[in-house]
């Protein structure tokens, strides 16, 4: 811009300019006359004898340059949660010379962030939105270039600004994964509670150990102070359960509610079922069938033995084309077979679904090798009460498969078993097929190359080389994984103590240890006598029960509480013995007066009567009663002499820590079925 210059007056003097305005400072006009106002900008000095009496700024023509950044050049130990970052220049920015990616730049390892920007009103602060979490303890960089000025000044050169973020901050509360969900059952369910990192809820490598779940079943307001929960939730009825879960850092998860509710399942062929859960009894069957066992079978006219009266004889004569077996109760395998069948047989029995495949030239013998003769009729269908449980897994079905006189077999080339799934199996799922050893009471997975499964057809087809008991089961993560260290997978009560664990009954001893074969004292037995069934006991009490039972022992209020139901009344002394260990005849009077059973009650089937009479056993001892409801129910064993002539019950024998977890289970599995 062009300067206008008022007149010059002046004297030189000495060597020295001095300048002698015409004007008094005051003045409105420059020397040339002409209002300051209506001129042109001088040079920006009234004192030079231009005649000017004010002061007129010159242009300012210098770049814009940033003056500060809220996270300054350097910086480190930056949250990776930061979410904006604040530039102010030196001078307002014109806004279109803003572009994302070009002129302003925000990357990590020379690749770009995701980010906005946002621009002041008045065009000196440039802030910087990070839309994304930063990458923990690495580089980040601000850049920018070709930005300019409102009056089309660009800066100079690239303005760069390095920060370094810090460790992570882990604001992901955990996931927790329950299972089952809410919904409608016909049966009791385990529900169970687990965090996990992240969304590998398939490994048990990411649960979060560290992380608590609170729960109420009464759908109840809910917070810290709701029941912790420490292992799977024993659902029975009609329930609304809630829960939420806090990691070790404070990041809780939204509350859950889940409902369950019960009825009674749909009986096959019941023709009148009271409908009042949990009871579910059929009351009356459909034309041609009977009850038995709460079930409705078909009607057997003649007595069992005639499966061999209308058995079909398998076929004699070489042949490659398969002949069909239907509504037949069996095969006869004569001995001109001399163990071999030599045509293709399809044995289906078409009530239950199954079918039995023999390939031509089946070698069907005993397991010593010899051939067998005798009757082969369908796999059988056996009740899950029969047999521990097996945790992690969901049976859907399980059925045996061995001679109709009781005998297992072995087949070469093998056969091949199909059986169709229960009603209340997971359609999206696949399955995995056990076997059980009754003599180990161990199961046992099956190869998986031995069977495949149709989720169209709903049926599991089974290879089998020899007869046995099969379980096909769903939702398995933890097959025969210890819960205790000094509990192995062949351990013979693994079961019963694992089911005690995950109902919360027993927690074990510190590291992981539960000493199955170690003696269990008289406060301890009470103590899961009473979570067996359900009972809890008060934090403290105010009189002590017994004089040997102090009122600061942390097993009184267990104590009082058992006195105050009539479960134990002491010794004759007056004292209770708290820390005396308890024999197996006291510790099943406990048990059973705990839950309440009728012992003059005889059992639907009663034992084999030379398994009641133990050596040991008067019946005028006082707990004779105990002993032999327990024995005809199969909750106790005895144990049997070298050469199995006798057997004893031993009742004043310390009953160990195992045994107190089959007697528990055995019971407890009982007290369902009343």
């Amino acid at each position: 811009m062009s300067l206008k210059k008022g007149r010059l007056a002046g004297v030189f003097f000495a060597g020295i300019l001095l300048f002698f305005p015409l004007f008094s400072a005051n003045a409105d006009y420059c020397g040339d006359g002409i209002k300051q106002t209506d001129e042109e900008c001088d040079d920006g000095n009234f004192n030079n004898n231009d005649g000017c009496s004010a002061y007129c700024k010159l242009e300012d023509i210098t770049p814009p340059r940033v003056l500060s950044v809220s996270i300054p050049d350097g910086a480190t130990e930056i949250s990776n949660l930061t979410s904006s970052i604040d530039i102010v220049f030196s001078k307002q920015i014109d806004p279109k010379s803003l572009a994302k990616d070009v002129s302003v730049r925000f990357e990590y390892n020379g690749k770009p962030l995701d980010f906005s920007y946002l621009l002041s009103e008045d065009g000196k602060t440039l802030t910087i939105k990070i839309n994304q979490k930063l990458t923990p303890e690495a580089s980040q960089a601000i850049r920018l270039k070709n930005l300019r000025d409102v009056m089309g000044i660009m800066m100079d050169g690239e303005f760069i600004s390095v920060f370094t973020t810090g460790a992570e901050i882990d604001v992901t509360p955990p996931n927790i994964v329950i299972d089952p969900p809410g919904g409608t059952y016909n049966f009791a369910q385990n529900v169970s509670l687990t965090p996990y990192v992240g969304d590998y809820t398939k490994s048990d490598d990411f649960i979060d150990t560290t992380a608590k779940i609170y729960y109420t079943l009464n759908n109840t307001d809910i917070s810290v102070k709701s029941t912790l929960y420490t292992s799977p939730l024993s659902i029975r009825t009609d329930t609304v359960l809630r829960y939420f879960g806090v990691d070790a850092k404070g990041n809780k998860t939204d509350i859950v509610t889940q409902t369950y509710k019960f009825q009674c399942p749909d009986y096959s062929n019941a023709k009148t079922v009271n409908s009042n859960y949990p009871t579910c009894k059929i009351v009356e069957c459909a034309n041609g069938y009977t009850l038995l066992a709460n079930s409705c079978v078909i009607s057997l006219s003649t007595s069992p033995d005639d499966y061999k009266a209308n058995a079909v004889t398998a076929p004699l004569f070489s042949s490659s084309t398969p002949i069909t077996i239907t509504s037949k109760p069996a095969i006869y395998i004569t001995p001109e077979h001399n163990g071999i069948i030599p045509r293709p047989v399809i044995f289906k029995e078409l009530k239950r679904g199954t079918v039995i495949r023999f390939e031509q030239n089946t070698k069907v013998s005993n397991l010593d090798g010899s051939p067998f003769t005798g009757y082969i009729t369908n796999p059988e269908n056996l009740s899950i009460k029969d047999y521990p449980i097996n945790y992690g897994y969901v049976f859907r079905s399980i059925f045996q498969f061995k001679a109709a006189e009781d005998i297992d077999l072995q087949f070469s080339p093998p056969i091949t078993m199909t059986i169709p799934y229960a009603d209340n199996y997971t359609a999206s799922e696949g399955v995995t097929i056990f076997t059980y050893d009754t003599q180990t009471k161990m199961y046992t997975e099956y190869s998986h190359g031995l069977y495949n499964f149709d989720l169209t057809k709903k049926e599991v087809a089974i290879t089998a080389y020899k007869t046995g008991i099969f379980f096909i089961a769903q939702n398995g993560t933890n097959y025969n994984k210890a819960v205790f260290t000094d509990v192995s997978s062949s351990h013979w009560a693994k079961n019963y103590i694992e089911e005690l664990y995950r109902e919360g009954i027993v927690q074990g001893r510190d590291n992981g240890i539960f000493a199955p074969d170690e003696s269990i004292t008289r406060a301890e037995f009470v103590k899961i006598a009473l979570s067996s069934i359900g009972e809890t006991a008060s934090s403290s009490v105010t009189n002590a029960p017994f004089p040997d039972v102090p009122l600061f022992a942390w097993y009184a209020p267990y104590v009082a509480k058992a006195k105050n139901l009539g479960l134990i009344s002491g010794r004759p002394d007056g004292t209770f013995g708290p820390d005396d260990n308890i024999n197996r005849a006291e510790a099943l009077k406990i048990l059973l007066n705990a839950f309440n059973f009728d012992l003059t009650k005889k059992p639907a089937i009663t034992s084999d009567i030379a398994k009641q009479r133990f050596i040991d056993l008067p019946q005028d001892s006082w707990y004779y009663q105990y002993a032999n409801f327990a024995i005809q129910n199969g909750i106790v064993d005895g144990t049997g002499s070298e050469n199995n002539t006798f057997r004893f019950f031993k009742p004043s024998e310390y009953i160990t820590r195992a045994e107190m977890a089959k007697l528990a289970v055995l019971s407890m599995n009982m007290e369902e079925e009343k």
